[in-house]
């Protein structure tokens, strides 16, 4: 198999030149594995600079991981060489410079096309042996790579650039979510990503940090920011919430304010709308949510509310939990979102680290598994988290309560609740670090720590967390 990562304008021609390779030589495609990348500039001259001692850039650049690979190509002469994840012989890595096969299509007069395949179908025969050193060698090289490129339908001649994909102009936005405690925020996000990663729960509050959740499509990329429900601090945690909040909408391309549809819309709420619309001129969206759980005519009601209200963009029905009407909302949200370069990997979904990520899962279910009042007093600090060679993950953290009335109720007769908690949340943290947990939980009690600057930091609520 040929892993190739490039941007996908360049995918195509690239990959058809491997394939002819592999078909060249008779190799079936799941028995060879390299990777080819196309690379910029100073990449390819470091590499020159510290594999070949040369100060240049050149077009391409082959390792090969077999010295003396023998043609033809027979898997099972290479049994040392075999990645036992795929199963295939691995021949090595192939680095294409962009920017020289721009160079080199306009100097010869082909096309880009012609010359990425060149240089693809030149770096993987390298890594199966061949080289240009002899004159001998330069012409076994140069008639392989021509049959190849032909068989590929990509000739010296050609000169046809519709092998490369059309170019696709690139819209990239932040987008906040706001809205009162409990109306559904974590669970958007969460629905809008298609990845968890806010912590959901009944009760109120349970988002402290502003979280970056990413949403990749084909040309477009969306950044959500999830909030700490809007509400009026009582201690120090509670202010970082709300400046988290006021943090989270500097910048912003569009923001959506979800609505409790089984509490209705509240004075608060048309007030937030209206302020925040005001402010970011006019780019907010309404998201009525939770309407499986309310009657259409009580629906039709709270939209005719919102309708009065002035400024908004859009209202969108919506419920996050059932995944209803997320497609009308993500095409509301695209109108405010402008052309720009996507800022994170296709296959990054979260900002957040792994370590903050289990620490939420923890508090997650300590506020399943609690009593009302103890939640609050509750957060999450992680003391050691390790992977260790065997591919198990060891993971010590404490639960951190500011009573000493409440550590047995963490605590559970005799140890019964923090065994529930750490058996929840190691079933959910192994499916995130895709392997086995041994996760160990203390309860230590820090008095009042949610007014506490120190502790506040130590457990991710701090000036640097915003």
């Amino acid at each position: 198999m040929i892993n190739i990562y490039c941007d996908k304008k360049y995918l195509p021609a690239i990959e058809m030149a491997a394939n002819a390779v592999l078909e060249y030589f008779g190799i079936p495609k799941e028995d060879a594995e390299a990777e080819i990348g196309i690379v910029p500039p100073e990449e390819i001259k470091a590499l020159n600079a510290e594999n070949r001692g040369i100060d240049s850039v050149t077009d391409v650049l082959s390792f090969q991981t077999i010295p003396g690979i023998k043609i033809p190509f027979i898997k099972e002469d290479y049994p040392f060489d075999i990645n036992p994840e795929t199963g295939a012989v691995m021949l090595g890595e192939v680095y294409i410079c962009l920017e020289r096969a721009k160079e080199q299509a306009e100097e010869y007069g082909h096309s880009l096309s012609r010359e990425l395949g060149f240089l693809t179908v030149h770096g993987l025969l390298h890594l199966l042996g061949f080289d240009h050193l002899t004159d001998e060698g330069a012409e076994v090289m140069e008639r392989s790579q021509e049959v190849i490129l032909a068989a590929a339908g990509l000739s010296r001649e050609s000169k046809d650039e519709s092998i490369l994909s059309p170019e696709e102009e690139q819209h990239t936005g932040f987008v906040a979510i706001l809205g009162r405690p409990n109306a559904g925020k974590s669970t958007l996000i969460n629905t809008l990503v298609g990845e968890k990663v806010s912590i959901v729960s009944w009760k109120p509050q349970t988002t402290r940090n502003k979280i970056l959740g990413v949403r990749n499509e084909d040309n477009y990329q969306l950044i959500f920011v999830d909030t700490p429900g809007l509400h009026v601090p009582k201690n120090a945690l509670g202010e970082f919430m709300m400046r988290s909040v006021s943090a989270a909408i500097e910048g912003v391309d569009a923001i959506i304010y979800v609505v409790d549809g089984e509490r209705g819309l509240s004075a608060e709420d048309k007030i937030n709308i209206e302020k925040y619309a005001k402010a970011n001129e006019g780019r907010v969206i309404v998201a009525l949510n939770k309407i499986d759980h309310i009657t259409r005519a009580r629906v039709a009601e709270i939209l005719a509310e919102i309708n009065n209200l002035k400024g908004y963009s859009a209202v969108v029905p919506i419920s996050a939990l059932k995944e209803k009407n997320i497609a009308p909302l993500i095409d509301e949200i695209k109108k405010h979102i402008g052309v720009g370069q996507k800022l994170f990997p296709d296959d990054m979904y979260t900002d957040r680290s792994i370590s903050f990520l289990v620490s939420e899962i923890i508090r997650e279910k300590a506020f399943r598994l609690l009593d009302k009042e103890v939640p609050y007093g509750v957060g999450v600090m992680i003391n050691q988290f390790k992977e260790n060679e065997n591919g198990v993950t060891e993971i010590d953290a404490s639960v951190i309560v500011q009573k000493d009335a409440h550590k047995p109720i963490v605590l559970g007769k005799n140890g019964e609740m923090i065994k529930k908690i750490g058996t929840y949340a190691r079933q959910e943290i192994e499916l995130l670090v895709g392997g086995k947990v041994f996760l160990t939980l203390w309860v230590k009690v820090k008095e009042d720590w949610r007014d506490n600057p120190s502790v506040l930091a130590d457990i991710g609520y701090g000036k640097n967390d915003l």
